[in-house]
């Protein structure tokens, strides 16, 4: 699904199939058995830092999530951040130095896939990124959340998933059963009949069980119905397939799929809830008549043009770009093994992609940082800094989209800068990133969630 596409899992909701993964997360018995590699990360992380106890991080430099600042020093205290003056620490509180080190928040990664995607056959499966039960699902998908937490992400949101096992993750997580980053998750994408995230590679013959809460709808009242469903199973955010995709098949990669007057209805009965809605984008005319119909975010937003890109700015319309996606895909080798199909498309969308994202950054349109982790396995979703760097942003401009503009488009106030009363979600990384932003693919050399230390991969 990235940069062209989405390979998140289509499938509809299953209230059953998420009842018994989240029972099955959530059963020691199970984490006792199936988590012996988890086991030595989840005790100690149950009995680290005191709600009291004051630590101080001492480091070359602090990037706040605006600005840099030599030396680096932060004060937390418990689950919370206190100062960025040692002043205020007290005589016992426990020093960490970091040394030649970069202190920042915790990273955001704003386009995830989280659980694997779930196929109808063994035969199909591809080890690490589908699965064909959902207790195999929900079990990659918690390894893939704290692979991404080990590479410094402690928010991610996902924005596809199927049967209900990215909102189980999510809860496992959220309730303490297993640690990883916090997730916030769409569900399933809502697309058209057809469309990007329906099942067009069945034969006629065959007919998939029909499920509750299927993505799939036509129509303005259809889609508000979806959503409304959609909030009732707990979402956090709505995901629409507003064109078509670089790894579906049988559907045009950069035409538009909804309607203006669907993307309406889904953004107004959306924001009534308090939820935002993330827009799957390739090629100017679906872009432009998603930013239209007023979406907040529009993902992979592949050749945007100098108007569409005006109308974002006014808008505020955020663009979370998903460079490696697709550079992923045009590996030599095909070592993610994408259909012939896919590839072929996506070597017509990166020169798109390009020349749009270049139009993009002599602008002053909002980008957050996105990566649809899920496309390529979830250890990869650090690569995109660099990506972007060479695109022509500034490697402070970058890791502001991973950590400020990141937490503003997700909607939470609590994280995303160093500053007092936040979230003490922290990680760090040798050298100086604002000279080598590369440097953020090295294994970080501290991770704070929630101010308790995260012991290494």
């Amino acid at each position: 699904m990235d940069t062209f596409d989405c390979r998140c899992p289509h499938s509809g909701f299953s209230q059953r199939a998420f009842d018994a993964a989240k029972l099955m997360l959530g059963r020691r018995a199970f984490i006792a058995g199936a988590a012996a590699a988890t086991a030595s990360a989840l005790i100690p992380w149950r009995a680290r830092a005191a709600a009291n106890e004051v630590t101080v991080l001492k480091s070359a430099r602090l990037f706040d999530g605006t600005t840099m600042h030599t030396p680096g020093v932060l004060v937390i205290k418990g689950d919370r951040i206190v100062s960025m003056n040692a002043g205020d620490a007290g005589a016992d509180a426990h020093v960490i130095e970091l040394g030649d080190a970069t202190l920042m928040p915790g990273l955001i990664d704003c386009h995830t896939h989280v659980a694997p995607f779930i196929v109808d056959s063994h035969y199909l499966v591809q080890p690490g990124h589908s699965a064909d039960n959902i207790g195999e699902a929900a079990i990659y998908g918690l390894k893939n959340a704290q692979t991404m937490l080990h590479n410094g992400f402690t928010t991610v949101r996902d924005v596809g998933g199927g049967w209900g096992v990215d909102l189980a993750v999510r809860d496992a997580i959220a309730e303490g059963v297993y640690l990883g980053p916090q997730i916030f998750a769409a569900g399933p994408a809502l697309s058209i009949t057809g469309g990007h995230g329906d099942s067009n590679d069945l034969p006629d013959f065959v007919h998939e069980d029909e499920v509750i809460e299927s993505g799939v709808s036509y129509g303005p009242y259809g889609f508000r119905e979806v959503v409304r469903e959609h909030v009732k199973r707990h979402t956090d955010l709505v995901k629409i397939l507003a064109t078509g995709g670089v790894l579906s098949y049988g559907d045009v990669w950069d035409i538009p799929q909804m309607n203006l007057d669907e993307i309406q209805a889904v953004v107004d009965e959306s924001t009534k809830f308090n939820r935002k809605v993330a827009a799957h984008c390739h090629g100017d005319k679906g872009i432009s008549i998603a930013v239209e119909g007023g979406v907040h975010s529009v993902e992979h937003c592949t050749g945007a043009s100098e108007a569409t890109l005006k109308n974002m700015q006014q808008r505020g319309t955020a663009l979370v770009p998903t460079i490696w996606a697709l550079d992923s895909i045009l590996q030599p080798g095909n070592p993610n093994h994408i259909p012939p199909g896919s590839v072929q498309k996506a070597e017509y969308a990166a020169t798109i992609r390009n020349e749009g994202m270049q139009r993009a950054l002599g602008t002053t349109v909002i980008i957050a940082y996105g990566t649809d982790a899920g496309v390529f396995p979830h250890s990869q979703n650090n690569k995109d800094f660099a990506l972007l760097v060479h695109m022509g942003m500034r490697p402070t401009d970058v890791m502001r989209s991973a950590t400020l503009t990141a937490a503003e488009l997700i909607g939470v106030n609590d994280r995303g800068t160093l500053a007092a009363g936040k979230r003490a979600d922290v990680v760090a990384f040798n050298g100086d990133l604002s000279h080598d932003i590369s440097l953020i693919e090295k294994p970080p050399a501290l991770i704070l969630l929630g101010g308790k230390r995260v012991n290494p991969a």
